[in-house]
This record gives structure tokens, C-alpha cells and sequence, in this order.
């Protein structure tokens, strides 16, 4: 298998926005009609540039899967170094190449990446679905808690 993980560059981007319309595409489990969004994921992807680095998983240098990790720098404390940690999102593998470790190899790179950037940890949110894979990587549910607004 000819599966490569490599950083996410301007030229990526129509990969990048096709990959997330075939996601939401896949959640809806039909077509969704939108001409605006390749415009309004390039402003978003522009705008999120300093922060967020991108990850791109190719077989045979076809796009098959992407990831995204969001850099948060901690607040100072006396006495010791700050760092930062990352939150992984946006984490997706077309079906076909799901359970063929294509996941796995997106995850390991992504890690590396974080490591040699010093990253202290790394978050997520699993979906229900994908709980039993990050299970599977060793990531550990911890004790990060939620608030939506009231419905209304």
C-alpha cells in the first residue's frame, strides 16, 4: 500500500474542501447543494493558518483522508515552562480505506508532528463511532466537560 501522510499546503486546498464536503455529504447521507462553500472553507482555512496546521493522507498521491490539529498556548505559571497542546480535529478517511490502517498512519504522523513541535498533550473529540478507534491508539476519555446553549 502506497499510503503517504504528509503537511497540508495552499495547493491542498481543493483536496482538503473536497474531503470535507464528502464527510458532511456521508453524515447527511445525500448530496448537499452549496456553490458557496469552496469560497467559504478557503477564508476559513486562510483564516485559521497561524493556529491550525493540516495533515493529508494520499494513496498513490490521491487524497483519501485528512486531520487538523489546533494549537492553544497555555497560560504562564511561575516557575516552569507554559508550552502548548493541540486539539485534533477533523479527523476523516473516505470508507473504502477505513480499517486498512489508513486511519492509524494518518494518527501516528500527526502525533509525531505534535511531539517534535513540543506539544504537552493532545485533545479530541471522538464521535461516537470513532470512540473504539482512539480506544484503540491509547487515547484516554478524560474529564473535559461541555456546555451548549439553551435550545430555543
Amino acid at each position: 500500500m502506497g499510503v503517504s501522510v504528509r503537511l497540508a499546503g495552499e495547493d491542498d486546498l481543493g483536496a482538503l474542501t473536497g474531503l470535507r464536503r464528502l464527510w458532511t455529504e456521508e453524515n447527511e447521507g445525500a448530496p448537499i447543494e452549496d456553490p458557496a462553500f469552496d469560497a467559504t472553507f478557503t477564508d476559513w482555512w486562510k483564516a485559521e493558518q497561524s493556529t491550525r496546521t493540516f495533515f493529508l493522507v494520499e494513496l498513490d498521491d490521491v487524497a483519501i483522508g485528512m486531520a487538523n490539529v489546533k494549537r492553544y498556548d497555555r497560560m504562564p505559571v511561575p516557575g516552569r515552562s507554559s508550552g502548548h497542546w493541540g486539539y485534533v480535529g477533523n479527523v476523516f478517511v473516505l470508507p473504502a480505506h477505513r480499517n486498512h490502517g489508513v486511519g492509524a498512519a494518518l494518527m501516528h504522523a500527526l502525533e509525531e508532528w505534535a511531539w517534535s513541535a513540543e506539544m504537552v498533550h493532545l485533545r479530541l473529540a471522538p464521535s461516537p463511532l470513532s470512540a473504539t478507534f482512539y480506544d484503540r491508539l491509547g487515547y484516554v476519555a478524560g474529564s473535559v466537560v461541555e456546555l451548549d446553549p439553551p435550545r430555543g
